[in-house]
């Protein structure tokens, strides 16, 4: 192996590292989020540093909440209230209730609120049961159903977790066996209280290709499916009227 070799890997850990610390000191991160236009069906996408679109390229354009604004055109509005490194739960280190987005986004007068929590709250930090997840989301989906509109709420699972073995990359906490009973714990909530439910696991799973960085966050194209995913289900079960 040559010295170049060497300096070469060193770079890609460090850069792999300054993007870890990026997004955990992100999490507070709090970009402002333009007013709706007047007259427009209003989609409030609450979530964590996936929905906020973290370290998709030019993330304007490319998050998932931009993209699915692009499918829907001009009627609506829609908004990213997506929070970096936060949960569901709120005994997490970082509760979305605990973020001004959380605020922001019941301020917002949604017509439809997208939920996508869940991919933080299966950090080992954070993790305490189903049952706590459960009840703490169940809340946060109450909360929205009851603010002065009775706006929408569609659940969104988290997207599958893609193992990553080149240790250039960001390595994460993250333990599968949690992730995979938040998502059917999602789903069965979604059933029992008659929600629809986006189910962006399933989407997910067969695309590693959009998630090569730490096997978590999307790419653009992953954003774009994740888009892609909201708006079929969008349009077949909440707009068809």
């Amino acid at each position: 192996m040559t010295a170049l070799y060497y300096i070469g890997l060193v770079l890609l850990i460090l850069m792999a590292a300054a993007a870890q610390l990026l997004l955990y000191s992100a999490g507070n991160y709090v970009p402002r989020v333009p007013p709706p236009v007047s007259g427009t069906v209003r989609i409030a996408c609450v979530g964590d540093s996936i929905t906020f679109g973290a370290l998709v390229k030019r993330r304007g354009a490319n998050c998932y909440p931009a993209q699915l604004q692009k499918l829907l055109g001009s009627r609506y509005s829609v908004r990213n209230f997506g929070a970096n490194g936060h949960a569901a739960q709120k005994s997490a280190d970082k509760p979305y209730w605990q973020h001004p987005y959380f605020k922001a986004s019941t301020e917002f007068d949604s017509d439809i609120v997208l939920l996508m929590l869940g991919t933080n709250d299966a950090l080992e930090r954070n993790w305490r049961g189903a049952g706590p997840f459960i009840a703490d989301y169940r809340e946060m989906i109450t909360h929205y159903q009851a603010l002065p509109k009775r706006p929408v709420v569609c659940l969104m699972t988290p997207p599958t977790q893609f193992p990553v073995d080149n240790p250039t990359k960001v390595i994460h906490e993250l333990r599968k066996d949690e992730l995979s009973e938040i998502t059917e714990a999602i789903i069965k909530l979604g059933a029992e209280l008659s929600l629809s439910v986006i189910d962006v696991n399933t989407a997910t799973k067969n695309h590693p290709e959009y998630f090569k960085f730490d096997g978590i966050h999307p790419d653009a194209g992953g954003a774009r499916l994740i888009a892609e995913t909201a708006c079929r289900v969008l349009t077949t079960e909440v707009l068809k009227g």
